[in-house]
């Protein structure tokens, strides 16, 4: 489910105009750019890379998004040129889709993995020359691009032949979101509906396509999953059935491997003011959990409001212990999406956007950031960097490299 709250706020920024005077980065090297072959452009995970992740970030290798002198235009997002490689021109979502990336994050190295006709949403690395993704690769939603609008299906990605091998395709899901590989079962677990958006349940899946409902309780809609480093539990969000718009927060949950002994971890956070929906989402909704290494706690967002951080609301980032229910707020003044916890800290999104301007049509797109942050031992470090963390440039989600 975070992961369409993130893909809905890119349709909401698509509204927003002006002008922006930042300095000229010189990141660029004063030559033509070379085309992008196409395809897949490695056969195996680079031996230093620390993250995988999806971005849109090539587009401004494109001659349209550069000045003369070969570097990217200072104010690329209002640039009419650009603006078109990123957006595309129903106003409905991005044009250019994305694709996969890795990152040393003692250096800030990136590669590009891929330069295919898909939409990749998240992406997992199996083994070297194996990744678990999740894609679009049909226009389904009849908006002229592939995009978040379209239908996911989970693929295997060998890296070596180029092949795509859909694990989904025959299951008949029309929602599958939130993907989770674990190396040490070899499977994958993912919420999926096949009827209808918000009749959504956990399922796994193997390289085999054997497909394992887990849950099926008619009062909720699961979402949100991911498994615990031992691969013993699954964290996840549930969101009590409702009619629409909902008002009624999703709330954090944990179950064993094989979908039993389901426990409730939080009840949704609180709305003292009152507040309206942030578009369709209820203010206090728990979203896109992940357990701690040792299984002691919770990773998860929180959102708290939708009149800060404008266009996106403060997501708050929360840990709570799993035995006593003790909540730690880490951060409560961006959005903070799409946590991941591992040996090395909490990897996730972060969208800084406005606080001063009442009106939307106000702020400057350019001042609006995107990009990939760590959390580890009190500290918070941003993993990208001017012109790749401008929004939607930036990373949408990421995994840790095991």
């Amino acid at each position: 489910m975070a992961r369409l709250i993130v893909s809905i706020l890119v349709v909401a920024v698509l509204i927003l105009t002006g002008c922006g005077d930042t300095d000229t980065p010189t990141t660029a090297e004063n030559a033509p750019p070379s085309e992008l072959p196409e395809g897949v452009l490695v056969d195996r995970v680079p031996e230093n890379a620390d993250i995988i992740f999806t971005s849109i970030r090539y587009v401004l290798n494109d001659i349209d998004c550069l000045d003369d002198n070969y570097e990217v235009k200072g104010v690329f997002i209002n640039d009419p040129e650009c603006n078109k490689l990123i957006y595309n021109e129903l106003g409905t979502g991005l044009a250019a889709p994305r694709q996969l990336f890795t990152m040393d994050i003692e250096t800030g190295e990136t590669v590009q993995l891929t330069n295919l006709d898909f939409f990749f949403t998240s992406g997992q690395v199996v083994d070297p020359t194996t990744l678990m993704v999740s894609a679009a690769c049909a226009d389904t939603d009849s908006d002229g691009t592939i995009g978040d609008g379209d239908e996911k299906e989970l693929y295997y990605l060998d890296l070596a032949s180029g092949d795509m091998d859909c694990l989904t395709g025959t299951y008949d899901f029309n929602d599958i979101n939130n993907p989770d590989y674990s190396p040490v079962t070899g499977k994958t677990v993912f919420s999926g509906a096949r009827e209808g958006w918000g009749s959504n349940k956990l399922y796994t899946i193997d390289a085999g396509k054997n497909l394992e409902q887990l849950t099926d309780d008619e009062e909720y809609a699961d979402f949100d999953c991911a498994w615990s480093e031992d691969a013993t539990r699954i964290a996840f969000s549930r969101l009590p059935s409702q009619e629409f718009p909902w008002t009624i927060p999703s709330q954090i949950w944990i179950i064993d491997a094989d979908g039993t002994n389901a426990v409730k971890i939080t009840d949704g956070g609180a709305n003292p003011d009152g507040e309206e929906n942030l578009g369709a989402f209820p203010i206090s909704i728990d979203a896109d959990p992940d357990l701690s290494p040792d299984n002691r706690q919770i990773v998860f967002s929180r959102l708290k409001t939708g009149q800060k951080n404008v266009p996106f609301g403060i997501w708050e980032l929360v840990i709570i212990n799993v035995e006593t229910g003790q909540e730690e707020i880490i951060d409560t003044q961006y959005a903070n999406m799409l946590p991941e916890w591992k040996s090395r800290g909490i990897l996730f999104l972060r969208q800084i956007g406005s606080d001063t301007a009442a009106d939307k049509s106000q702020i400057d797109p350019m001042s609006i950031t995107q990009s990939l942050y760590t959390y580890r031992d009190g500290t918070f470090t941003e993993m990208e960097h001017y012109p790749y963390n401008i929004f939607p440039i930036g990373s949408f989600g990421a995994s840790w490299i095991e």
